[in-house]
């Protein structure tokens, strides 16, 4: 079961990743119809680390509550959103602007991002294959008839579907 804290991070990493994907879809439009790529690598990061990548780990936070439990999880969220965000600002502005000036923005962008995913390795690391498995059970008609001792025709045609 998720506690609340992480019922409202793995929320917020939903929220964000979906805005983060509306906005880096019309940056995409706008360099589309102005057919000027010269931010197309900011606006590739931003889409895979905003959007693909955050989305996915709150998929992985809500299927796996005891990642979400971790101490390690909110740290990762900030941290990924945080680098999410600045690794593409620092791309686009070094691609624009001064190299040497806005270098250390993309660097810090980067680390960032470098620190949140091998945050989440650690989390999944620690967290795979401790989930409780999910067991389903198909019976067979001869299972039930050996249940209630008997078997209908309608019960074991309901049964195979």
């Amino acid at each position: 079961m998720i506690d609340d804290q992480g019922k409202v991070m793995i929320n917020w990493l939903f929220r964000i990743s979906v805005s983060i994907g509306v906005a880096g879809m019309l940056i995409g439009m706008a360099m589309g119809v102005t057919q000027n790529f010269l931010l197309a690598p900011a606006h590739a990061h931003f889409l895979l680390l905003g959007y693909v990548a955050m989305f996915l780990s709150a998929l992985y936070y809500r299927a796996v509550p005891e990642a979400a439990a971790s101490q390690l999880a909110p740290i990762q969220a900030v941290v990924s959103v945080v680098g999410a965000i600045l690794f593409p600002i620092g791309i686009a502005c070094v691609r624009i602007g001064d190299r040497a000036r806005f270098m250390p923005v993309l660097i810090s962008g980067w680390l960032a991002v470098l620190t949140g995913m091998l945050l989440f390795a650690v989390i999944v690391y620690r967290s795979s294959g401790r989930a409780p498995a999910r067991v389903t059970t198909e019976y067979t008609a001869a299972d039930v008839s050996d249940i209630t001792g008997s078997v209908s025709h309608e019960t074991a045609n309901a049964v195979k579907m």
